[in-house]
């Protein structure tokens, strides 16, 4: 079904699409250029209202990534060895797997699947609701994502002190007075997780208006931090 024509272009049609990425928190707005049928250009969308032009690199190449000669289009059933493979179609490769799962759950019980969720996908609106119910009707209750690998620290402090491992926190950079960085460095991370495109200019924007931040951290100090406070390990200090 076409969506409703509000004087932009239709998906698949040429000219500027706006859209966002879905590799990090920090959701940045994108503008997309479409010419014959194909992604010809990626840039920041100047115009939202919360990243405000910012991209990073890895936004911009996600046209290397759509257009990648490598990149699977269909199915392919394992035939032998590492890199032999033959396509199949989508009901021979659903019907495969449904058969598959369903004597691994006759066999062992739902608890014997489990499924892994990574980005894009997992800052996708509706795939996470598809891997839950998926797993739901397998009977499963295991699931894994990025944070496993990539920030399983957070998300454990987070459940030892909350209760659960996805109440996230957000410091309010706009308007605090100290702000506090603890083992990390904003300068590399962009504060992954709070959902700030800007997290570098807000941070200049602290220091500008007089306010303090702390880094508790090994190394130099960050950038846009005012002041930092050296964390030796082999210290009885509690870092």
């Amino acid at each position: 079904m076409a969506l409703p024509n509000i004087g932009v272009p239709q998906p698949g049609e040429d000219g500027t699409h706006i859209s966002f990425c879905r590799l990090c928190e920090a959701l940045c707005g994108l503008s997309v250029e479409v010419k014959d049928g194909r992604i010809a250009k990626i840039g920041p969308d100047r115009e939202h209202p919360v990243s405000e032009g910012h991209m990073c690199v890895k936004g911009a190449r996600m046209i290397d990534v759509v257009h990648d000669p490598d990149r699977l289009l269909h199915p392919l059933r394992r035939t032998g060895g590492p890199g032999e493979f033959e396509r199949v179609s989508w009901d021979e490769a659903l019907d495969d797997i449904a058969a598959r799962l369903s004597a691994i759950v006759a066999e062992h019980g739902g608890e014997a699947v489990t499924a892994y969720l990574g980005n894009p996908a997992s800052f996708a609106t509706m795939h996470p609701a598809y891997m839950n119910g998926f797993l739901k009707a397998l009977g499963a209750d295991k699931k894994f994502n990025s944070m496993h690998t990539d920030t399983g620290a957070k998300n454990l402090v987070l459940e030892l002190t909350y209760g659960n491992p996805y109440r996230y926190t957000f410091p309010d950079l706009e308007d605090c007075d100290f702000l506090i960085v603890i083992g990390g460095n904003p300068a590399v991370s962009h504060m992954s997780l709070i959902s700030e495109p800007r997290a570098l200019q807000k941070l200049d924007a602290i220091a500008a208006r007089g306010a303090s931040s702390l880094s508790i951290r090994g190394g130099p100090r960050p950038r846009g931090v005012t002041g930092t406070w050296p964390c030796d390990r082999t210290a009885t200090s509690g870092c």
